[in-house]
């Protein structure tokens, strides 16, 4: 993504109150009940950095779903019939809204205090279980439980990872997983694997080449123009101010596949020196056709396509044109009797 559209996402989620996608607080508990307590003491930590302006808020798991401590602390903070009753008396005296007509407030409140607390099963077929699992993931013998805790930006759209890290240091099993980070560590540790692939590849294909070829001057007549295609449509790509990927290491490859066998081709119409016109023909047509299917990808816009044909369109037109220049004139072959035509 370019510059521009990410610091366009960057204002929309602040103005949205969307949680930064670069990091999140994980705390692990042995039970749902223990990440629960572990994603409030994360809360009430946070809370301080809301204050301060360093968040702007964040989405935590047991603001949904409490933990049954502080459910049941809550219930018992809870006043009776007898006692709530002549409180809002005094609450509302004097008020637009009598005390009478909050009887069934009270009765409410009465009957809550009898109620034990819910767990997760009670939020089953809400639109409140689907952001429950999100942010709850369920342990194993093999592993425990987790509560995930989104985050915020505060002022100005960035997130403070270490100011966050600091506040949640004293909670046990918590920590900032810097998600973009990791991600980045990621993506970058494959490329790297499959550039690596992609060049033994390379050497190996050259090793077949001069093993069947037996002539370094053939190999090197088979293998420059290929080079050369690549590196023109390398070229190209970064001038065109493009972030080359995997998919486009994939479309290299391709072209290298489908290039090869142009400049095999017209490396054994050199030794013969003798093409006919149908056989050049149908080379160009299946060029063309080959050309035509992948810049039919490159205008598509699903990024996947795209990044696969912008580079063997270009490719194998250059493959094969490269491939027939490199014959050279002083050594093209020559028109034969029979029908045969030199390229």
């Amino acid at each position: 993504m370019s510059a521009s559209d990410l610091a366009l996402d960057a204002i929309l989620r602040a103005d949205v109150g969307a949680a930064d996608a670069g990091a999140l607080v994980a705390v692990a508990g042995t039970s749902e009940q223990a990440a629960l307590e572990g994603a409030e003491a994360i809360g009430a930590r946070l809370d301080r950095l809301v204050a301060a302006g360093a968040l702007q808020g964040y989405d935590s798991p047991a603001r949904m779903l409490p933990s049954a401590q502080t459910q049941a602390r809550r219930l018992a903070a809870l006043p009776d019939a007898a006692t709530l009753a002549p409180r809002l008396a005094e609450a509302t005296a004097d008020g637009a809204l009598p005390a009478a007509r909050l009887g069934p407030f009270v009765a409410d409140v009465d009957a809550a205090r009898s109620q034990a607390p819910f767990g997760r099963a009670a939020l089953s077929g809400t639109p409140l279980a689907a952001a429950i699992d999100a942010l709850l993931l369920p342990g194993d013998a093999s592993r425990p439980w987790r509560a995930l805790v989104n985050l915020q930006p505060g002022d100005g759209g960035r997130l403070d990872v270490d100011r966050v890290r600091t506040a949640i240091a004293d909670v046990a099993n918590a920590r900032v997983v810097a998600i973009r980070g990791e991600l980045d560590a990621i993506y970058a540790r494959f490329l790297r694997e499959a550039e690596w692939q992609a060049a033994l590849g390379g050497v190996a294909v050259a090793l077949l080449l001069g093993a069947h070829l037996r002539s370094a001057r053939r190999l090197a007549r088979v293998a420059l123009p290929i080079a050369a295609a690549t590196l023109v449509v390398l070229a190209a790509l970064a001038l065109s101010g493009a972030a080359l990927g995997i998919l486009h290491l994939v479309g290299l490859l391709l072209t290298v596949a489908i290039g090869s066998n142009y400049a095999l081709f017209f490396d054994h119409l050199k030794e013969r020196l003798e093409a006919d016109a149908d056989t050049l023909a149908s080379l160009l047509l299946a060029n063309l056709t080959t050309v035509a299917s992948f810049a039919l990808l490159a205008s598509s816009a699903i990024p996947v396509l795209r990044a696969v044909g912008i580079v063997v369109a270009p490719g194998a037109l250059l493959c094969l044109i490269f491939s027939a220049a490199w014959l050279g004139r002083d050594d093209a072959p020559t028109a034969h009797a029979h029908g045969k035509i030199a390229p």
